[in-house]
C-alpha cells in the first residue's frame, strides 16, 4: 500500500518519459513566462499587496540563491546548479519519484536560465506568514522571509513529493 500512485499524474507506461519532459518543460516555460510579465508589469522593488498583509507581488533581483545567500558566487552557484540539473534528470529518467524530480528539474532550470542570461533570478512573490516564534532558528525564518518564484514553488513541491514518497516506500 502506498499513499501516492507509483505514476502519481501518467497513466500508461508508454510515453512516459516523454510526459515527465513535457510537463519539465510547462515549468520552465510557466516559470519563464511568469518572471517576464512581473518584469514588464511591476518595477523593480514595488510591493503589491494582494492579500491583506499577507500575499504580495514584490519584484526583486536575487544575485544569490536561496534567501540571496552566496551572492557573488555565481560561478559556483552555476556549477552546483548544473550538478543538480544532471543528477534530477538522471533520476527522472531511471530512479524513482520521478514526479518529484521532474518539478525539482522544471524549477531548477527555470532558475538557471535567468540567472545564467541576467546574473541574477527574478523573485516576485512574497508571503508574511504570522508566527510568534520563541526558537532562534525560527526567529531567524520569521525576520528573514523568503520572496520567491514559481520555479522556487516546484522546486520546494517536488523536494517535498521525493521526502513524502521516500518515507512511505521505506515503510511498505
Amino acid at each position: 500500500f502506498s499513499y501516492f500512485p507509483k505514476n502519481m499524474v501518467y497513466f500508461n507506461k508508454k510515453g512516459e518519459k516523454k510526459m515527465y519532459f513535457i510537463t519539465a518543460i510547462g515549468i520552465i516555460f510557466l516559470d519563464i513566462w511568469t518572471k517576464y510579465m512581473i518584469c514588464q508589469k511591476v518595477k523593480e522593488g514595488r510591493k503589491i499587496e494582494i492579500v491583506k498583509k499577507r500575499l504580495f507581488l514584490w519584484h526583486i533581483k536575487n544575485k544569490g540563491a536561496a534567501y540571496n545567500s552566496f551572492e557573488g558566487h555565481i560561478k559556483e552557484i552555476k556549477v552546483v546548479s548544473i550538478l543538480g540539473i544532471a543528477y534530477c534528470m538522471f533520476q527522472m529518467i531511471t530512479g524513482k519519484n520521478k514526479t518529484g524530480y521532474t518539478f525539482v528539474l522544471g524549477g531548477a532550470i527555470g532558475n538557471f536560465i535567468e540567472r545564467v542570461k541576467y546574473g541574477a533570478v527574478t523573485d516576485f512573490l512574497f508571503w508574511d506568514f504570522p508566527c510568534k516564534a520563541k526558537h532562534s532558528l525560527l526567529k531567524k525564518l520569521q525576520k528573514n522571509k523568503p520572496i520567491f518564484n514559481i520555479a522556487d514553488i516546484f522546486v520546494l513541491l517536488g523536494a517535498l513529493i521525493i521526502v513524502l514518497q521516500t518515507i512511505f516506500q521505506k515503510e511498505n
